[in-house]
């Protein structure tokens, strides 16, 4: 149907990514190190990345609800 809701989120949190490279890069480096000694992981610079996204985008999402 044409009148279903279109969720917004995924393009908003798309837009916010440009702007939380600094923990998408520490994500990166960390993934590095962890693939080069073959140990570790980098949950919590996985988790400063999408906490970024969130914070950007929770309130752009939010003006969109009814």
């Amino acid at each position: 149907m044409s009148d279903d809701p279109v969720d917004p989120r995924p393009e908003i949190e798309e837009a916010c990514k440009p702007g939380c490279q600094k923990y998408w890069k520490e994500y990166e480096a960390c993934a590095e190190r962890v693939q080069a000694k073959g140990e570790g992981h980098c949950s919590g610079q996985y988790f400063d990345f999408y906490h970024c996204i969130d914070a950007c985008a929770a309130p752009k999402v939010f003006k969109t609800v009814k």
